[in-house]
C-alpha cells in the first residue's frame, strides 16, 4: 500500500490522482505536489498569491516575482524579493529557491522587517537626527548674525572715527545716576590696637580720654596700665598707675592733664610723661568721698560723683568748689555711676538702670530719657539704653552713650533719640575730640575705633 499523501506546503492529507500523473495540484493551497517518482520541472505552476499573499500583503510585486521565477532567473527575482522584504542576500536566497521549488518560506524567519518596533525606533532615529539637524541650524544662524553684527559694528565705528570732529555718540545718552548710599550718623576711619601686653596691645582696656592736642589715652581695668597715641594711633608712650591700682575711668582737659579714677580717687597726671601731679579734695565736713567717675569740664573744673550720687564741683587747684545731692533734686533713689558736662554748665548724670538725668548748672533737675524698663524687652525701642556704660558730649551739645548694641546712641541735649552707630560690639569708654570724631574702647575686640560724622 503506497505511504500516504501530504501536501508538502499545507500538510493536508491527499489523495492519488487516479490518472496515474507525475504531479497535482493541492486542492488546499493550490500548490504543485510531486507525486513519488516524479520530476519537477524547470518551470513550475506556482500560484505565489496563495503563499506570499497572507504573508507580505501588497509589499511584493507577485506577479512580477512569478514571471521570474517561472522564466528562471532566479538572481532577479532574489533581488526584487529582497528589496520587497527588507531580507539579507541568503535569507532571500533561500526563500527564492523554496518558492521555485513550489514550497513556502518559513513564515517566521521571513517576515518583513518592517513592524510596529522598527519603525518606532525608526521614528525615533528620524526625529533625533532633524532635531539635531535644526538645532546645528539655529546655532550656525545665530554665530553668523553675531559675526555680521560685529563686524558691521566695528566698521561703522571706524568710519564713524574718521568723520571730522568725531564724537562718540554714546556720551550723548543720558546715564541713571547711581543709587544714594544710605546714610549713616558716623563711619568708623580708624581702628588700632590687638591682644597683648606689648606696645599698642591691649588686654582690659576699658578708658580713653583725648587731651586738647588730640593726643588719645587708654587705660586698662585691671593693671592700671595708661598708653598714649598721637591723632592717627601711632603709639607713643605708655605709663602705670602702680600695682594695686584699678582704672575705673579717664578724662583728659586742654592742657594735656590726665585725671585718672582709681579705687575711688582722682589723681592727677602729667599725660605725656606719666608723672604724678597729685589727688584731688576728696573730704567734705570730715566726710571721705568715695568717687566712682570724673569728667575734666572746659572751664577747668572737674565734675565728679561720689558713691551716694552726689555731683561733686571741683577746681582747677583741686578744691571742692560745690555739691549738689541729686536724690534730694531728683525725688527718689538715684545710683550714678558716669557723668558728662556740657560748656554751657547742664550736668547728665548716668543711671544704668533708670537712664541718664539732666541738671541745670545751678543743680536743678530737669527730666530723664533713655531708661526705665522697656514696656516689651523682646522689641527693645531704639531710645531705650540696654547695658549703658559711659557718656560723652560733642561740639554740638549732643549726648553720647556706649552701650552694647547698638553700640553708640545719640541724643539731643534735651533728651529726643537721634541716632545710633558702631555696630552691634560692646563699647565701654568713650570720648570725643574737639574736631567731634568719636573714640569708642572696644574692650572685648581689644581696640579702639575712631568714629566721624556723616550727619551735621
Amino acid at each position: 500500500m503506497p505511504e500516504a499523501l501530504k501536501c508538502p506546503t499545507c500538510a493536508a492529507p491527499l489523495d492519488y490522482p487516479a490518472n496515474g500523473e507525475q504531479s497535482m495540484r493541492c486542492p488546499y493551497c493550490n500548490s504543485t505536489v510531486i507525486l513519488p517518482g516524479g520530476q519537477q520541472t524547470n518551470s513550475p505552476n506556482i500560484d505565489l498569491s496563495a503563499i506570499l499573499g497572507p504573508m507580505l500583503g501588497k509589499s511584493v510585486d507577485i506577479a512580477q516575482l512569478t514571471n521570474l521565477l517561472q522564466s528562471g532567473r532566479k538572481i532577479e527575482a532574489i533581488k526584487i524579493f529582497r528589496q520587497s522584504s527588507g531580507m539579507g542576500l541568503a535569507e532571500a536566497k533561500d526563500a527564492v529557491e523554496k518558492l521555485a521549488a513550489g514550497q513556502s518560506p518559513n513564515r517566521g524567519a521571513y517576515v518583513p522587517s518592517y513592524n510596529s518596533t522598527g519603525a518606532a525606533k525608526l521614528a525615533s532615529s528620524g526625529l533625533k537626527f532633524g532635531f539635531g539637524i535644526t538645532m546645528a541650524i539655529i546655532i550656525f544662524t545665530f554665530v553668523l548674525m553675531r559675526i555680521i553684527s560685529s563686524s558691521a559694528h566695528k566698521q561703522i565705528a571706524k568710519s564713524v572715527a574718521s568723520w571730522p570732529n568725531a564724537v562718540d555718540i554714546r556720551s550723548s545718552f543720558p546715564t541713571a545716576p547711581p543709587a544714594p548710599a544710605v546714610p549713616t550718623f558716623a563711619h568708623m576711619t580708624l581702628e588700632f590696637g590687638t591682644e597683648g601686653i606689648g606696645a599698642g596691645q591691649f588686654k582690659d582696656s576699658r578708658s580713653v580720654a583725648i587731651d586738647g592736642d588730640g593726643h588719645i589715652y587708654v587705660g586698662e581695668y585691671s593693671d592700671g596700665r595708661i598708653q598714649v597715641f598721637d591723632p592717627q594711633g601711632k603709639f607713643l608712650a605708655e605709663w602705670s598707675l602702680g600695682r594695686g591700682k584699678y582704672l575705673s575711668n579717664l578724662t583728659a582737659d586742654h592742657h594735656g592733664n590726665v585725671y585718672v579714677l582709681a579705687n575711688s580717687h582722682i589723681y592727677r597726671y602729667e599725660g605725656a610723661t606719666g608723672m604724678l601731679l597729685g589727688e584731688l579734695e576728696n573730704t567734705l565736713e570730715d566726710n571721705v568721698l568715695n568717687y566712682s567717675d570724673a569728667f575734666a569740664a572746659l572751664n577747668g573744673d572737674v565734675y565728679a560723683i561720689d558713691l551716694n550720687s552726689d555731683i561733686v564741683d571741683i577746681g582747677p587747684d583741686g578744691k571742692i568748689k560745690a555739691t549738689i545731692n541729686a536724690k534730694d533734686k531728683v525725688g527718689e533713689d538715684v545710683d550714678f555711676q558716669r557723668i558728662a558736662v556740657l560748656p554751657t554748665g547742664e550736668i547728665f548724670a548716668l543711671d544704668r538702670m533708670r537712664g541718664i538725668f539732666k541738671f541745670s548748672a545751678d543743680g536743678r533737675y530737669i527730666n530723664r530719657f533713655g531708661g526705665g524698663e522697656e514696656p516689651d524687652p523682646t522689641n527693645r525701642s531704639p531710645d531705650h539704653l540696654s547695658s549703658p556704660n559711659n557718656l560723652a558730649i560733642d561740639g554740638h551739645g549732643r549726648i553720647y552713650v556706649s552701650d552694647d548694641g547698638p553700640a553708640i546712641h545719640v541724643f539731643t541735649g534735651d533728651g529726643r533719640y537721634v541716632d545710633s552707630f558702631g555696630g552691634q560690639d560692646v563699647v565701654f569708654g568713650i570720648a570725643i575730640s574737639d574736631q567731634n570724631e568719636i573714640f569708642g574702647c572696644f574692650r572685648n575686640k581689644h581696640a579702639v575705633r575712631k568714629f566721624a560724622l556723616d550727619k551735621p
